[in-house]
């Protein structure tokens, strides 16, 4: 539960921070954002007790918990802390208005300090490991803030580095991407970056498919590759567009459409020898089997990694969260790609995808007939793996256990919001325990 109130919290002030950039402290939406932050820092301290979020390496820690979800999915918040060298940010109960929408401010880069002797304090606390429980980020992990960063590097100089996003694939290779872990590690989300991080998902699931189709090493690099980069024109679209809430306008949908042609350019301008292929895939990732589509490139026959890049599209897609929806769980999003197979998609790839993932991806939440809520893990000797947050009663479990579990006691699937969970906090937490027992 404290990493679902931290996600809140850093998620509002993000917002408080961003609509003072953009709007300038009298706009309606920066008062609207400072109320949603003031709600989501009385959730953070309703106990009565101030609440400390520490900065230690890469990893963000609520009073003692570190949060690797929360790590990722605020890696903007994480280095802008860094850069303004905040180690802790305690958060009184009484915090006011004022002081939060300060602390918002400050970590936007638009002011300098706090103000002295006020409800929210930087630096006071002084935290050493042996306070916290400590646990190394894996290097999946790190490797994931690292390829934000690059794409973030990208939006802002409008200028592309091929052989700095190819380390990124390479460190995800070699940091164990295609495993069960990276497609739980594609399951972040943050719809403030969403091209961002849909970007490197897209090359997480991409890899693992690739791999499970039996690509060797230099093939899974330049698939990881053009799947990183397959979005890469959409920096250069309005972002009105890519943030618009409901239908498009025409000149918005217009403009979206060309992000394709845009990333191909780009790419070509950029790639060396052997490169080439990204380009092919920024450019086609939208095109489907059937010969529709777009861009219009006639009666052509996409190339293979094109259309990997398509399927996993597609289903990040459908289970992100997006500010004209909200996510669909992934049995939805693989009962699209089944309706497209064929037509939409490459119909081997859509059978390769879901043999690979299962009927319950890691990270999906499932209720039994039991009434037992369970986060799906791994599959082991065709049996599903999950751990238990709620048990018969309805209740969290004070002490979560992994159970095997089959499709036909599942009777429902749940967004993790539903369920009050944050899968991968309960994954990786529940991977932690395993570890220290072998």
């Amino acid at each position: 539960m404290s990493e679902l109130l931290a996600r809140d919290f850093l998620r509002s002030l993000f917002h408080v921070g961003q609509r003072l950039a953009v709007a300038g402290d009298e706009d309606r939406s920066v008062e609207d954002a400072t109320t949603a932050l003031e709600a989501s820092c009385a959730a953070l301290t309703i106990s009565g007790r101030e609440a400390v979020l520490s900065l230690v390496g890469d990893a963000l820690y609520l009073d003692r918990r570190i949060l690797p979800n929360v790590s990722t999915e605020f890696d903007s918040v994480l280095q802008a802390m860094k850069r303004r060298r905040i180690d802790t940010i305690t958060i009184l109960p009484s915090a006011s208005r004022s002081d939060l929408a300060d602390l918002a401010a400050l970590v936007a880069g638009r002011s300098d300090d706090l103000p002295a002797g006020g409800t929210v304090l930087l630096n006071e606390r002084v935290v050493s490991p042996s306070d916290l429980e400590m646990r190394p980020l894996s290097a999946l992990r790190r490797t994931y803030a690292d390829s934000l960063d690059s794409l973030r590097g990208v939006s802002r100089s409008r200028t592309l580095h091929l052989g700095e996003a190819q380390e990124v694939v390479d460190d995800f290779l070699a940091g164990g991407a295609g495993s069960g872990s990276s497609l739980l590690m594609a399951t972040v989300h943050n719809h403030d970056e969403l091209t961002y991080y849909h970007s490197v998902n897209v090359c997480l699931l991409a890899l693992a498919l690739g791999r499970f189709a039996g690509l060797g090493h230099e093939q899974l690099r330049v698939l990881g590759l053009s799947a990183l980069l397959h979005d890469v024109g959409r920096v250069v679209v309005d972002e009105a567009a890519l943030h618009h809430h409901g239908r498009l306008s025409n000149e918005d949908w217009a403009q979206v459409r060309m992000h394709p042609q845009e990333g191909a350019i780009a790419i070509l301008a950029a790639a060396g020898p052997g490169q080439e292929v990204a380009a092919a895939v920024a450019l086609e990732h939208h095109l489907r089997v059937d010969g529709g589509g777009y861009p219009d490139l006639g009666d052509r026959r996409t190339h293979i990694y094109s259309r990997i890049v398509a399927v996993v599209d597609t289903y990040e897609a459908v289970t992100a969260h997006r500010p004209y929806r909200p996510p669909r769980t992934p049995s939805d999003a693989l009962q699209v790609l089944l309706q497209g197979a064929g037509t939409v998609h490459d119909a081997d790839l859509v059978r390769l995808f879901i043999e690979m993932v299962g009927t319950y991806p890691p990270g999906s939440v499932v209720r039994l007939a039991s009434g037992e809520i369970v986060v799906a893990a791994s599959v082991e000797g065709g049996t599903r793996r999950g751990v238990v947050v709620t048990g018969i009663d309805g209740l969290p479990v004070r002490e979560q256990r992994m159970i095997d579990f089959g499709p036909e006691q599942v009777v429902a699937q749940m967004l993790p919001a539903e369920a009050g969970v944050d899968p991968g906090s309960v994954l990786e937490a529940a991977e932690q325990s395993l570890a220290a027992l072998r």
